[in-house]
């Protein structure tokens, strides 16, 4: 102990240490997902599929969460359908032949109506943000999968999708997702 004085680097980094710095740290995670039930709504924009369709969806999502790392899940969508500027021309310009007799133009959409689904979702990253020095909050990098029944005008189909995300983990009991997911599904169009 006597030698550590005697070396001046080590003397000059004690000396610039500031008592006056407030460092956290955080070794666990804030919220315990061991067998934790989440229960969630969601609001979803769908983009490509019909060029005639937009189409929204509203939400409800049920996970248990085994460990930290593992989710089971279902997810449940109503779908909200309405023409778009290219679906609104065609439609409009298939009413005007027919007023003349022309049959030839018959455009068609096959609008979802409804989703259900299993899903399974897997977190490999996870982290902490210090958000605005008003507390630090939890989040996830996640990956997720699922299969179920799409219900559509013209009758059911079955569909899976693949995506993943971030979740943010703002309390024991608030959280929020922004997810990205691609599904696939058959419609008929005649």
């Amino acid at each position: 102990l006597d030698s550590l004085g005697s070396n001046k680097a080590i003397v000059e980094r004690a000396q610039d240490i500031d008592a006056e710095n407030k460092v956290r740290v955080v070794q666990n995670r804030t919220v315990d997902r061991h067998w934790r039930i989440e229960l969630g709504m969601s609001y979803d924009g769908v983009t490509g599929g019909d060029s005639y369709l937009k189409t929204n969806n509203l939400g409800y999502a049920f996970d248990l969460h085994v460990n930290p790392k593992f989710s089971l899940g279902a997810r449940y969508w109503d779908s909200y359908n309405q023409l778009t500027p290219e679906g609104k021309r065609v439609f409009n310009e298939a009413s005007q032949k027919r007023s003349v007799g022309d049959n030839s133009l018959r455009p068609d959409i096959d609008s979802p109506l409804s989703t259900t689904m299993g899903i399974m979702t897997i977190y490999p990253l996870y982290g902490k943000l210090n958000f605005f020095n008003l507390g630090i909050t939890q989040f996830d990098l996640y990956m997720t999968g699922g299969y179920g029944t799409m219900k559509l005008t013209s009758g059911s189909s079955p569909t899976w999708m693949g995506g993943g995300g971030v979740g943010i983990w703002w309390s024991q009991h608030f959280s929020s997702r922004f997810e990205v997911r691609y599904q696939e599904y058959q419609d008929s169009i005649y």
